[in-house]
C-alpha cells in the first residue's frame, strides 16, 4: 500500500489527520482508504474506505441544511408574529400618549 498525496482532512479517533492510502491487494487494487497514521501497535484502529466515507456525505450535508433551513423558517415566522404584536402594542401606546397630551 502506498501513501497518496491527497490533502484529506479526515481525522482518526486520536484526533490526527488520517493517512490517505491506496490498496494494492488483489481484492481491492487501487481502492483508496483512510487509516490512523500511528503504527499498528499504537493505532486507534480508525480505518475507512474513501468511497464509503464520501458516498453519502454531500447528501447528508444537504439533508442537515434543509433541516436547519426549516428551523430558521419557523423561527422567522415566530419573530414576524412577535414583531406584529410589538407593533400593535407600540401603536396603542402612541394613541394613549396622543390622547393624554390632548387632555
Amino acid at each position: 500500500m502506498s501513501e497518496n498525496s491527497s490533502s484529506s482532512q479526515l481525522k482518526c479517533h486520536c484526533g490526527l489527520i488520517a493517512s490517505h492510502l491506496t490498496s494494492k491487494t488483489h481484492s481491492n487494487p487501487g481502492r483508496k482508504f483512510f487509516k490512523c497514521p500511528k503504527t499498528k501497535i499504537n493505532s486507534c484502529g480508525y480505518w475507512k474506505w474513501e468511497d464509503e466515507v464520501f458516498s453519502d456525505t454531500p447528501l447528508t450535508e444537504v439533508r442537515e441544511l434543509v433541516v436547519a433551513l426549516d428551523a430558521i423558517k419557523v423561527e422567522m415566522d415566530n419573530l414576524r408574529k412577535e414583531v406584529t404584536k410589538l407593533e400593535a402594542i407600540s401603536q396603542s401606546q402612541v394613541i394613549k400618549c396622543q390622547l393624554w397630551k390632548t387632555k
